[in-house]
């Protein structure tokens, strides 16, 4: 059998600690914690994650949030429509829960980190609200109303409580109710309304990106039957609004991580039920990508790239959380095995 030399031409190095920047197919040995080590590939994966502590969906979540810094709240609860508040904090191995929120919901637009979020609007179970909460790492807060009461937004963008943005959602007042296409943003103390418009009209759509000034938005309902679900997918920047390629299928309530020029996109409902299907996008196409573990819709999703995206719960409820491993190069341990 030929040896690593004979086929490489060198002898393995020896390294007191693994080299920064590995290329693939490198081979080292590590004599600090004396192990044989490689640089390989990796196909993309969801792994288990710990258990969220209560049992909710369809609630507000950080869409800049990590694997190791996730916040999620509010939400819908089997048999309710509203659950009691719930909060909870992901550190990437486990769930904590915090201070419930001053305000329960379901069905709100919602974004930020663990340290800066907000939740807007949504159902407590009675029609909509303009309420407003904001998170600053401990404790809830109230912000500014909505222009008026909304719900069925599910998820919106934005790094912090200071640069929000929400396309669309439900309003039930007559005559001026049903879905809409206006964009609202979020300064961190009120809520305004662009003058621009989004080409079609949706609930439960999916944003992804980074704040009011590039945000895309596909997907959502808009009535009437038999499918009210679009794969219309537009980018906006702040003042316009840009048609971009269709998402491969018509979709509700999807899962999204990622920024406009790099997203990954897994689950939600569409005709006839929930599918686990992902899709990538690389700013201009989807391709087929990694499906989730399990056909699912309404989850507390997000990442503010794909390489740290996370998704707990959802519909059918259970309390299961997943990470996701991106496809690429990645540091493995050799052994005889």
């Amino acid at each position: 059998m030929a040896d690593y030399i004979n086929i490489h031409g060198n002898n393995i190095p020896i390294r007191a600690s693994d080299p920064s920047n590995p290329i693939v197919g490198e081979i080292w040995y590590n004599s600090t914690t004396n192990l044989l080590k490689g640089q390989g590939y990796q196909a993309a994966a969801w792994s288990a994650g710990g258990n969220m502590n209560n049992v909710m969906s369809a609630g507000g979540m950080t869409t800049q949030g990590t694997q190791t810094a996730f916040l999620a709240w509010n939400g819908a609860a089997p048999g309710v429509d509203a659950n009691p508040g719930y909060t909870e904090s992901y550190n990437g191995t486990s769930w904590t829960n915090l201070s419930t929120s001053p305000y329960p919901t379901n069905t709100p637009t919602s974004f930020g980190t663990q340290t800066s979020a907000v939740g807007a609007g949504g159902q407590p179970g009675a029609g909509a609200v303009t309420t407003t909460i904001e998170w600053n790492g401990s404790a809830w807060g109230s912000g500014g109303s909505l222009p008026y009461a909304r719900m069925y937004m599910y998820n919106g963008a934005g790094t912090s409580e200071s640069d929000g943005i929400n396309i669309g959602g439900w309003n039930q007042t007559s005559p001026t109710g049903g879905s809409k296409n206006d964009v609202i943003v979020y300064n961190g103390a009120t809520w305004s309304t662009d003058a621009a418009t989004c080409p079609f009209p949706s609930y439960t759509g999916t944003h992804y990106g980074t704040g009011s000034s590039d945000v895309n938005l596909f997907g959502g309902y808009n009535p009437p039957a038999p499918e009210s679900r679009n794969n219309d997918h537009v980018n906006y920047n702040g003042t316009t609004f840009t048609a971009l390629s269709v998402y491969p299928l018509r979709i509700s309530a999807a899962s999204s991580a990622g920024t406009t020029s790099e997203a990954y996109v897994w689950m939600g409902n569409t005709s006839p039920g929930d599918v686990a299907t992902g899709n990538s996008w690389d700013g201009t196409s989807w391709a087929s990508s990694t499906s989730y573990p399990g056909a699912k819709q309404s989850a507390y999703s997000g990442g503010s790239s794909v390489g740290v995206a996370l998704n707990a719960s959802g519909r059918p409820y259970d309390q299961t959380t997943f990470e996701y491993q991106a496809a690429g190069a990645v540091t493995q341990t050799i052994s005889s095995s």
